[in-house]
């Protein structure tokens, strides 16, 4: 069985190494890089080629700006968003940028694993408080609309 190589990048060492150490202990998980701003993610990213790199929004030189790079440069690499940041914004902003998921760090040490797991099989993960707080744009459809046809409902747009 290959191990997930994985690089988590948080500014906080405590929080970053007690990631470490209790995800550590997964089989199937293997930490091969930390760093603590963007300009480490990009270098670990470059250097080590994990599967997943793990990004905190709130660090020096943005987990935003860090995951628009990563996946220019290396969009092999899936990134993970794992913040306390609860922002809308931060949110779609970070999908925009190429993050595969975004979790809040309230979650446990067995909902990250199952998460990291799902990410390196290729789904897209958002924490479920965080996707019921996105607000959904609804748009109205015309009945005059000639691609909609009489009796449509109005569409949910995200």
């Amino acid at each position: 069985m290959n191990k997930i190589r994985l690089v988590i990048v948080d500014d906080h060492p405590l929080f970053r190494e007690g990631v470490v150490a209790i995800l550590g202990t997964e089989p199937d998980l293997e930490f091969v890089g930390q760093g603590a701003s963007a300009e480490d993610a990009m270098r670990l990213a470059l250097s080590l080629l994990p599967d997943i790199i793990i990004l905190d929004i709130n660090m020096p030189g943005g987990g935003i700006d860090a995951a628009q790079a990563i996946t220019d440069a290396l969009p092999v690499i899936k990134i993970m968003v794992l913040t306390g940041s609860n922002d809308e914004d931060d949110v779609l902003n970070a999908l925009q940028a190429g993050a595969k998921a975004y979790v809040l760090k309230g979650v446990t040490a067995g909902e990250l694993v199952d998460i990291l797991h799902r990410v390196q099989d290729g789904q897209r993960v958002v924490t479920p408080s965080l996707m019921a707080s996105l607000h959904l744009e609804i748009k109205p459809i015309s009945l005059d609309d000639p691609d909609h046809g009489a009796g449509n409902k109005p569409g949910v747009a995200v």
